[in-house]
């Protein structure tokens, strides 16, 4: 009874939070407003405002246009998936679930994946293990091709990305590894095949015990949306929507860079360089990307020989215009999947 009421210690909005989710949740905001304050610990915010006011909002806007047209394309995808398990919800509770899962992991990171699902399920009664499922193979074709362009801007941008790497990856860990013994090597990788065993004995000892049936039946739906990549029918659209996914965040990135004076001479494969690694500064467990983000793109516009300043001016217009579409688009998105289901509960 004890335990129980550890889980479950606080309600809010009729859902319960575990102590393990509001510590993850401040972990999670400290690690950001680190990240946040290294990024602006040396802004001249003098300079800063008013280098702002030099910017073509024009730009920031047609950006911002293109990053709600991803929104769609994002909910027009994820039907294709969601066809193949048999359902056939509407684009427009899609596109609600969708942006109601980015507004999710503003708060905590990578939970916008489950908000999705439930969202859906609220409003069409979809199973959400199979959505799940159907999500994480969103995700791993999304990974995938990040890994594509980081492969092309690289021989693009070899010079370029080759030096990012090396000075801002390889050589900050280089005297780490430099004042590591043989014995220190082998041993840590002894350490970690030991904890990976280890660690794959408890699984399987666990699935065993009845309290992860539910855990089964997860991956079981897990599997299924995997298995939806083999059985749709519309593999052309599908592979043509995450082509203009992708363009969207492209030209997300070019707007933005166009905007500003200190930027506006790159080339269209610098704001693909700049995606990346913008995309990167997103895909780090840090509540909305805060921080991360910003520290990312900053560097790399560093390698264009920009001050730093300039990178975190760059980095705030673009990360910001995005956030302003999240928050607006999905606060509206909650307030329709909210009258839906009040519709719902006075038709039962």
């Amino acid at each position: 009874m004890k335990n129980r009421k550890m889980k479950k210690i606080i309600t809010f909005a009729g859902r319960n939070i575990s102590l393990v989710n509001i510590i993850y949740f401040l972990i999670f905001m400290l690690l950001g407003a680190l990240a946040l304050w290294y990024c602006f610990r040396s802004i001249n915010f003098d300079e800063f405002i008013a280098t702002l006011k030099s910017v073509n909002y024009w730009y920031i806007g047609l950006s911002i246009v293109f990053g709600f047209i991803a929104f769609i394309i994002r909910a027009l995808r994820w039907n294709i998936l969601i066809n193949t398990l048999g359902h056939k919800p509407t684009v427009y509770d899609t596109y609600n679930a969708v942006v109601i899962g980015y507004i999710a992991n503003l708060a905590i990171p990578r939970i916008g994946e489950i908000a999705r699902c439930a969202t859906l399920y609220r409003t069409n009664r979809i199973p959400v293990n199979s959505l799940f499922g159907t999500v994480v193979t969103e995700r791993i074709i999304d990974m995938l091709s990040l890994f594509v362009i980081m492969f092309m801007v690289f021989f693009i941008k070899m010079d370029m990305f080759s030096t990012f790497v090396r000075e801002r990856i390889i050589l900050p860990w280089k005297p780490v590894f430099e004042n590591l013994s043989v014995v220190w090597v082998l041993l840590i990788a002894f350490a970690v095949i030991i904890l990976a065993v280890a660690a794959w004995i408890i699984f399987k000892r666990a699935l065993r015990k009845p309290s992860m049936q539910r855990f089964r039946k997860m991956l079981s739906g897990l599997l299924d949306g995997l298995k939806s990549v083999l059985r749709m029918e519309k593999k052309f659209g599908f592979t043509a929507y995450t082509v203009a996914i992708w363009a969207c965040y492209w030209l997300n990135s070019y707007l933005v860079m166009k905007s500003l004076p200190s930027t506006s001479s790159l080339t269209a494969a610098d704001g693909l360089l700049l995606m990346v690694l913008g995309s990167l500064g997103w895909i780090v467990p840090v509540p909305g990307g805060f921080g991360t983000f910003h520290t990312l793109i900053a560097w790399g516009l560093m390698m264009y020989g920009l001050e730093w300043d300039d990178g975190v001016i760059f980095a705030t217009l673009s990360h910001e215009s995005q956030l302003l579409v999240m928050v607006f688009f999905g606060l509206i998105a909650l307030i329709s999947v909210s009258l839906t289901k009040n519709k719902l509960n006075q038709k039962c």
